[in-house]
């Protein structure tokens, strides 16, 4: 592996390799939470009501956004946005670092994300005199949101997850009914991630390999985060309408998500070929790398 490969995935979060973090959460979000980290242990403080906490800073924003023609409320709804991110960063290094990591715990934190933007982007629509197309469309949005949100943290898990050299991709033990329900959609993505798997644990000494040379292509991955949405709702707002950001989510981020997949999956495929392994129906039939 190259040594800067080597570097930064393994950063100061294991759970979040710095080779795949988004830029945002390296220099800004992560490393908030990590100052609060401390202070939350000391006063055990628990990793839910950090979630609810981030929830309730997306309520807040929500009423910013609700008169989103004013820049200044604009600018404090994002700010807000901003405080709910550090709490759902901290949230997760609490659960591990206090040993109260739990599967109900990581559906309450899904759930408050996707709480946080339907408190901001609810307001929006209901704002337009003509609120309920534009309801309709938020609503449409918020389903394409989703399933790009599930995989894109699908893709992310499966690199983590082969980062420690585990190429089993897993299968949830049930749960309440709405864990299962949450975990069906992002397990409706896992076909492609049982090829690579196969073909790693066929090939072990491929991950090196792998590692270098998927990591770029999971970090643009990064457009999707929740991070660079919550900067293109507020970007929508001061352009004067915000029906821009859906139109965004609906129209380029799946364009862009089936994209940048498929050149994920002609990575993979070009890789498993030149270990003389084949990977479903994306075998190359060279064995060099497709180009960035």
């Amino acid at each position: 592996m190259h040594k800067s490969a080597t570097h930064t995935a393994a950063g100061a979060d294991s759970a979040r390799p710095e080779a795949i973090e988004d830029p945002s959460n390296l220099w800004l979000v992560h490393a908030m939470s990590w100052r609060l980290l401390p202070l939350a242990l000391r006063l055990d403080i628990h990793p839910n009501t950090v979630s609810f906490t981030g929830m309730g800073f997306g309520l807040l924003a929500g009423f910013c956004y609700w008169h989103w023609q004013s820049p200044l409320f604009v600018v404090a709804g994002f700010l807000l946005m901003v405080g709910w991110h550090v709490m759902d960063g901290l949230d997760g290094k609490l659960a591990r670092a206090s040993g109260k990591a739990s599967p109900l715990g990581r559906v309450i934190d899904g759930m408050c994300d996707y709480l946080a933007f339907i408190f901001v982007l609810a307001p929006i629509a209901l704002s337009f005199a003509d609120w309920q197309p534009v309801l309709a469309l938020a609503v449409v949005s918020g389903l394409f949101h989703a399933v790009q949100s599930a995989w894109y943290e699908a893709e992310r898990d499966a690199w983590k997850r082969r980062l420690t050299g585990n190429f089993v991709t897993p299968i949830r033990p049930p749960g309440p009914a709405i864990a299962a329900a949450y975990d069906w959609v992002e397990a409706r993505f896992n076909a492609a991630h049982r090829r690579m798997d196969a073909a790693l644990a066929a090939h072990p000494g491929l991950l090196p390999r792998y590692l270098d040379a998927t990591a770029p292509l999971v970090r643009r991955l990064s457009i999707l985060s929740a991070n660079n949405r919550t900067v293109a709702i507020a970007l929508a707002c001061l352009a004067g309408d915000p029906r821009l950001y859906w139109y965004w989510e609906i129209a380029a981020l799946t364009v862009i998500a089936l994209v940048m997949g498929r050149r994920l999956r002609a990575r993979e495929a070009a890789l498993a070929s030149s270990s003389g392994t084949v990977l479903g129906q994306d075998t190359c039939s060279q064995g060099t790398l497709p180009k960035d």
